[in-house]
């Protein structure tokens, strides 16, 4: 397998931390963005650079000379619960959507798989009622609407981008069980491990995606 050179949005997250250590372990070249104050895992050919996704210049300035960009970045909660307060701003993805489609053509990039959500845009069909009424209160609606607006900035750009729309996020290491799914329900699960596997492998498919976002979860646990 041939190594790749990619940046990683978010590496110092649950997802994040994962897709560095799985494309250390697999011989990438890998750019790191975290946040200055962000605590992060030293692993094998990862490049860390402190800055702010948000700073004007900053995406652009990394991107350039990667083959692709990994994005796990996602707004933050001060705890579990849905209806815990916001740490980051409640646009910062849409921000950050915006950001990409303009700076990643800038920097001679033109392949992106970043991390969305499971019932955002038209996948919100596919939500059993339950998960449709805790998705819809709350900080985790702010959140979705937040995703929902990032990938309509990804759709007026050139790139050849996806989002994978995990369901529930469960710890634990890798066991390449993430697989497309149509039904989130309150008992569908996937490991970030898997999130972070199942978007290294689609970054590194020559061929152009074909569609834009593809909601994952567990084989087996449908909900």
């Amino acid at each position: 397998m041939q190594s790749m050179k990619l940046l990683i949005l978010g590496a110092s997250g649950g997802c994040g931390r994962w897709l560095v250590r799985l494309a250390s372990q697999a011989g990438d070249h890998i750019t790191a963005l975290v946040r200055p104050s962000a605590a992060v895992e030293r692993c094998r050919g990862v490049e860390y650079v402190r800055g702010e996704v948000l700073e004007p210049g900053v995406i652009e300035r990394v991107a350039a000379g990667h083959d692709a960009v990994l994005c796990a970045l996602g707004l933050r909660r001060a705890g579990p619960s849905p209806w815990a307060a916001l740490r980051s701003p409640a646009d910062m993805m849409a921000r950050t959507g915006a950001l990409l489609a303009a700076s990643l053509p800038a920097a001679g990039v033109s392949r992106l798989v970043v991390i969305s959500a499971g019932g955002v845009g038209e996948s919100d069909a596919l939500l059993t009622a339950p998960v449709r009424w805790l998705v819809r209160r709350g900080n985790i609606g702010v959140a979705y609407r937040d995703l929902a607006q990032m990938e309509r900035e990804l759709q007026t750009s050139s790139l050849d981008w996806l989002a994978v729309r995990p369901v529930t996020l469960l710890p634990g290491g890798p066991t390449r069980a993430a697989v497309p799914t149509n039904r989130y329900g309150l008992m569908s699960v996937v490991r970030r491990a898997d999130v972070a596997s199942y978007m290294l492998e689609r970054a590194r498919r020559t061929a152009p995606f074909a569609a834009r976002a593809v909601m994952i979860g567990a084989a087996g646990r449908a909900g």
